[in-house]
């Protein structure tokens, strides 16, 4: 879903990789399903990419 939503913003993981002060290599674990994103990275993610926590505490991959 991550993967989805970053693609729907029409956005690069290594935008978001940037905007996060994470590595791309930690995003695109976030996509794969690999590990999850911490709180504070889940805030982040949600007002970057305009949605709520709750979708992003909801997907894989």
């Amino acid at each position: 879903m991550l993967k989805a939503l970053i693609k729907a913003r029409g956005v690069k993981q290594k935008w978001l990789a940037s905007k996060m002060g994470v590595s791309e290599v930690t995003v695109s674990n976030w996509c794969s399903g690999k590990t999850m994103p911490s709180p504070d990275h889940l805030e982040k993610l949600s007002a970057i990419l305009e949605v709520e926590i709750s979708v992003l505490k909801n997907t894989n991959g």
